[in-house]
């Protein structure tokens, strides 16, 4: 009876679920290896998987973009955390380490649903100059990139900006996450 009360006593792990991810163009599912006792990567409700214990971006890992905002995945409760994932690389049959990379649009004119890991590189390295009265509020993803990386106002993107004063269209940075999981097109009717 005293282990039954303290397994509900006892907080409980999110669980890893199959997400939605693209690769080249194509929906897969991200599946997140979760061992009990490890800390779980995470935004919002959504678990990555367990987290390594290197976090520093490797070379030998292959990379897991989240992009925000996003699409893909939907919060109803907060649409902050809305995102989309994409990967490098396939996995399909057993887990590989991900470095997990935060993507944020800072271009609002910019499509919120890249579908591959070019369609990123490629906005990266596109700049947009900043209206005069642009602000973070037109920022898409400017909650959580403030819980992410601390950027609270404009003066804060100053060591993104480049010398003519523009901005990169979508800012990659790494999470200092690092992640195991699969990735596999789906087969049959559990595509997403």
């Amino acid at each position: 009876m005293l282990a039954a009360a303290l397994s509900f006593a006892a907080p409980s792990r999110p669980s890893a679920k199959p997400l939605s991810a693209c690769y080249e163009n194509t929906n897969i599912l991200f599946v997140p290896e979760v061992t009990e006792g490890q800390a779980p990567a995470m935004l919002g409700p959504w678990v990555f998987g367990k987290r390594l214990n290197q976090d520093k971006p490797q070379d030998t890992r292959m990379n897991l973009y989240v992009v925000l905002p996003g699409t893909q995945n939907r919060s109803p409760l907060r649409s902050a955390y809305d995102h989309t994932l994409i990967v490098n690389r396939l996995a399909p049959d057993h887990a590989l380490e991900w470095d997990i990379y935060w993507c944020f649009i800072l271009d609002p004119a910019l499509d919120p649903d890249p579908r591959s890991e070019r369609d990123l590189i490629v906005a990266a390295h596109e700049t947009f100059k900043p209206a005069d009265l642009f602000d973070m509020e037109d920022i898409p993803g400017r909650e959580i990139l403030e819980e992410k990386l601390g950027v609270r106002t404009l003066p804060d993107l100053r060591k993104y900006r480049h010398k003519d004063g523009s901005l990169p269209r979508l800012l990659i940075v790494p999470a200092h996450l690092a992640v195991a999981a699969t990735a596999a097109i789906p087969v049959g009717p559990t595509a997403p």
